[in-house]
């Protein structure tokens, strides 16, 4: 199991919205274990998003693959992080 696998079952919810059948949508789930793996905490994740979903935050641009957004996406997580 991976650092952001076992963050997801004892942390907060991550950003996103989950289901049995569905646990997120492709690009949200990329972002938030790439934050994780890059060394934020869940709880350094939420505080960032401030209650939004990770798209609402850092919205997906026009044909930007999940592994594209997901590095876009946890960079400037760490800017807003930063400031």
């Amino acid at each position: 199991m991976q650092l952001h696998e076992t963050a997801l079952l004892d942390g907060p919810q991550p950003p996103f919205r989950r289901s049995p059948s569905h646990q997120g949508p492709p690009y949200e789930q990329a972002a938030y274990a790439n934050a994780l793996d890059d060394g934020l905490m869940p709880d350094e994740v939420m505080r960032i998003l401030g209650g939004r979903r990770i798209a609402e935050a850092f919205p997906v641009r026009w044909g930007e693959s999940p592994e594209a957004y997901a590095s876009r996406a946890v960079s400037e997580m760490f800017v807003a992080y930063l400031q």
